[in-house]
């Protein structure tokens, strides 16, 4: 008989403590209604200084943050501000691990994502052969609506990071199709070409002849095409799958007349508009990846970067708006890609290293530089040239059309210290800005894989 009782009282308090669990998870404990990551692959903070010089912005009106002293108002009065810069809470992210001090791309957007750090070549793919689960899929085990953004193709390591894996070799068409059954509500980028079968004017489709467009229609999505269709979209509960670009979007500053691509800006303002009412009262998670930063500062194109710098601030600026000042956004550059400011007068005019276009050394020549001087980059295709393979490719480079002196320079790769065909992410820390509620603990000195869990206890 005693025993019953026993049991009967482990009943008891075994129910009271789910219906108390229960109810301090869904009326006490504080949910996050909007949750807004920004990953921006190679924005480092002289880039970022730059920018912020040579877009000559005024200052945006009061800071909002209650706790900001008088003092640091009036320097933000008088300085030149981004919007970037209402985001008062700031991070250093250490993105390094014994054995791999310089994490590639992948690695760095694995350790946002899914809280782990893995081996370069892998993303969301650890070496106990095992598929590590992300923030997105995350929110949704917490029954919160999801959004990827990007300027980039959806294939490229960053987002791929968010819904798919990478086993040591990348495999586009896969990744595409794990996007497809992701059960993401709003999918907005690039990458059309992975989606549709390969033909004479789609020689990177897919080899198995899918058409993973039609897919997406027939599980519910609104598929999208252009600029035109993204802002007359009825976001009336509306699952976007939107497809903007074969591959990667232009730069800003090299879009078409009539273009048809819409801008970061755009793409945020739609799927926060399409998040934040209508499809999930539970709240919502959104990644917006920037790939167009780092493609430009990979090629040493100043001037091209600055101008993606601002498209990334005027999506910021509409994420601000649109979710609300609650909302926690969070921006972080994932990696560094080396801009070191502008050269001194007397470095302009420094011999450097390099050779003619038949390999031959050439000991005087100088950087041709026009002021006000454009930054040095500490790697990429504007490094003194020193083998024969090198100016070969780089001559070609300017023979296709990729790289161009003609005025204004967008496209004329600026000094570097050293010749790469492409800069490559740094070891140095990463940064990260944060507002709303539940930003404060993103100060200081933290690691990138804490990240995950400080936005896991947001949903």
């Amino acid at each position: 008989m005693k025993w019953r009782i026993v049991l009967t009282v482990l009943f008891v308090l075994t129910l009271f403590a789910g219906f108390a669990y229960l109810y301090v998870n869904s009326y006490v404990r504080k949910h996050q209604h909007a949750v807004i990551l920004f990953v921006v692959d190679g924005l480092d903070l002289n880039t970022l200084n730059l920018a912020r010089q040579q877009l000559n912005r005024s200052s945006l009106g009061d800071p909002d943050d209650p706790a900001i002293s008088d003092a640091r108002r009036r320097s933000a009065y008088r300085s030149e501000i981004l919007n970037l810069d209402s985001f008062w809470n700031i991070a250093l992210l250490s993105i390094q691990e014994p054995g791999q001090p310089v994490p590639d791309e992948g690695v760095d957007a694995t350790a946002l994502a899914c809280g782990q750090r893995v081996e370069n070549g892998f993303v969301a793919f650890n070496n106990r052969n095992e598929k590590l689960r992300s923030l997105i899929y995350a929110a949704q085990n917490s029954r919160l609506a999801t959004g990827l953004v990007t300027n980039s193709s959806f294939v490229q390591p960053t987002p791929v990071a968010f819904y798919s894996t990478t086993n040591g070799k990348p495999d586009p068409y896969r990744n595409a199709n794990d996007l497809l059954y992701s059960r993401i509500d709003i999918v907005l980028g690039g990458g059309e070409q992975y989606f549709l079968p390969a033909s004479a004017t789609n020689e990177w489709g897919r080899p198995d002849g899918r058409n993973l467009v039609d897919d997406a229609r027939k599980n519910g999505y609104t598929v999208i095409h252009t600029r035109d269709e993204l802002n007359n979209v009825s976001t009336w509960g509306a699952h976007l799958f939107g497809l903007f670009a074969p591959d990667q979007f232009y730069f800003s500053a090299l879009e078409p007349a009539n273009r048809t691509q819409p801008s970061l800006a755009e793409m945020t303002r739609v799927a926060i508009s399409c998040l934040n009412y209508k499809i999930n009262v539970n709240g919502y998670f959104l990644v917006v990846q920037d790939g167009l930063v780092a493609r430009a500062a990979e090629q040493n194109l100043g001037k091209l970067t600055i101008n993606e710098v601002a498209d990334l601030d005027e999506a910021i600026q509409s994420a601000v708006e649109y979710a609300g000042p609650d909302a926690l956004v969070i921006i972080t550059n994932s990696y560094s890609l080396g801009s070191v400011g502008p050269l001194a007068e007397h470095d302009m005019a420094a011999p450097t290293p390099t050779v003619n276009a038949d390999g031959v050394p050439v000991k005087n020549a100088t950087i041709p530089m026009a002021p006000p001087p454009p930054p040095a980059w500490l790697a990429g295709p504007g490094g003194p040239t020193v083998t024969r393979s090198q100016a070969t490719w780089l001559r070609q480079r300017y023979e296709d059309g990729v790289f161009s002196s003609d005025a204004p320079g967008l496209l004329q790769p600026e000094p570097a210290l050293r010749f790469q065909t492409q800069a490559q992410p740094l070891a140095e820390p990463a940064w990260l800005a944060s507002r709303g509620d539940g930003s404060a603990q993103l100060r200081g000195f933290i690691n990138n894989t804490d990240l995950f869990d400080i936005i896991t206890e947001q949903f």
